[in-house]
């Protein structure tokens, strides 16, 4: 629940944050590129923490931004230590740490720790899913984009939610 709060806290932020990159706007080029470069973003998120990263490649599949995180995402929350600097709030991270050290030895532990995590993860996913469909309609810019895990073969293609691997997305960009 508490994670559920979270996402509806910062969601207006992740909107916001999500338009603004669709527009080509508070996105660092690298040297010589522009927003006409665009031709596909990428989001990923870290496994343990959900840490959101996105970049921009060109038609080549070339990366033409340096890697950044959603501003939203840089929102210090209540009672967080200055060390702390992850997507997870440091509260919900304690619980779930706390909960896996104590009963990590039970026998349906494993299954009970799957279950929260297939949770959690799709709480997640489906929250960054209605964000990005928010962010489109607002900004009504079409470009390819693709959510994953961190470092993932398969990855949702924003514009269809349907799971697509690197190697079709890079057969889209062949000349």
């Amino acid at each position: 629940m508490e994670l559920k709060n979270h996402l509806e806290e910062i969601r207006n932020g992740l909107i916001k944050d999500l338009v603004q990159m669709l527009k080509g706007e508070n996105v660092d080029f690298l040297s010589g590129k522009t927003k006409t470069d665009i031709k596909a973003l990428y989001f990923e998120y870290e496994y343990n923490y959900l840490d959101i990263v996105f970049w921009a490649e060109d038609q080549k599949g070339d990366i033409i931004t340096h890697t950044a995180a959603p501003s939203c995402q840089k929102k210090k929350q209540a009672g967080e230590s200055e060390e702390w600097n992850s997507f997870l709030p440091e509260k919900i991270w304690t619980q779930a740490s706390d909960f896996q050290e104590k009963y990590e030895e039970e026998d349906d532990f494993d299954d009970f720790w799957d279950e929260y995590n297939d949770e959690k993860y799709g709480l997640f996913e489906n929250w960054f899913f209605e964000c990005w469909k928010k962010a489109a309609e607002q900004s009504k810019a079409i470009v390819d984009a693709y959510f994953s895990i961190h470092d993932s073969y398969f990855r949702t293609d924003l514009n269809t939610f349907k799971t697509i691997n690197n190697d079709e997305i890079a057969e889209r960009y062949k000349k």
